[in-house]
């Protein structure tokens, strides 16, 4: 198992030289902020790549509902909002961390390494529901799972399945953004579909639509580890 875990953050904000004085850069939607490319979209979630180079900043950007981000390597982030001092987080390595938004922030890296970050967000907005399931629930060989958090839009947990495991024939009751942590090779056999193999590299997502049965095992020579994003 991996030494992944979520952690949750408030509104850390935060100032970078220039933007504390008047006159700064103004604030952009995070799908202009140059840093961050968007890699995937659709009804319940935006995914962007945040590449950062060692002392590189982005512009000031908002975030305006709960999101999630994942670093894919040990990185120093300092997140700066006008008007308060820095505040410096250490990212390891596939931690997960949430937090609740509504606040407009810049990052700089602070590393002597190149940053590569997954902010994930949900495009449902809290609307007093919650998820009709127990999160997980399938039965496991060779292979582990540990939630992380749960919202009421968005839950995830991490999943290591050793070489040959295999998670049984279980029913997705929602849509889930699945993040790979190592090189995975999958091999996914559903109700009435043709067995199919999954290649995905580490740092790579895949996006995976509910209501399938379907049998997930590890068809490749290391253990898989990823996390699953389920959005309801």
């Amino acid at each position: 198992m991996t030494g992944a875990k979520v952690a949750f953050l408030g509104a850390i904000l935060i100032c970078p030289g220039a933007w504390c004085q008047d006159g700064g850069p103004t604030a952009v939607e995070i799908a202009d902020e140059p840093h961050h490319t968007l890699i995937l979209k659709n009804q319940a979630v935006r995914v962007f790549r945040l590449s950062l180079q060692p002392k590189e900043v982005t512009l000031p950007h908002r975030h305006d509902a709960f999101y999630a981000f994942v670093s894919l390597r040990p990185v120093t982030i300092s997140n700066e909002v006008r008007g308060r001092q820095p505040v410096r987080t250490e990212l390891k390595a596939g931690e997960l961390h949430t937090s609740k938004g509504g606040f407009t922030i810049a990052e700089r890296n602070v590393s002597s390494e190149a940053a590569q970050v997954l902010v994930i967000e949900s495009l449902k907005r809290d609307d007093g529901k919650s998820f009709s399931t127990p999160m997980g629930g399938f039965r496991l060989h060779d292979a582990a799972v540990g939630g992380l958090f749960e919202s009421s839009v968005l839950r995830a947990y991490i999943m290591t399945i050793a070489v040959g495991g295999r998670v049984e024939k279980h029913r997705e009751d929602y849509g889930r953004l699945l993040i790979a942590l190592s090189d995975l090779t999958l091999r996914e056999e559903g109700d009435g579909q043709p067995v199919s193999e999954l290649e995905i590299k580490a740092g790579d997502v895949r996006w995976v639509e509910s209501g399938v049965p379907h049998s997930t095992k590890n068809a490749g020579t290391s253990p898989a580890d990823f996390l699953t994003l389920e959005f309801r």
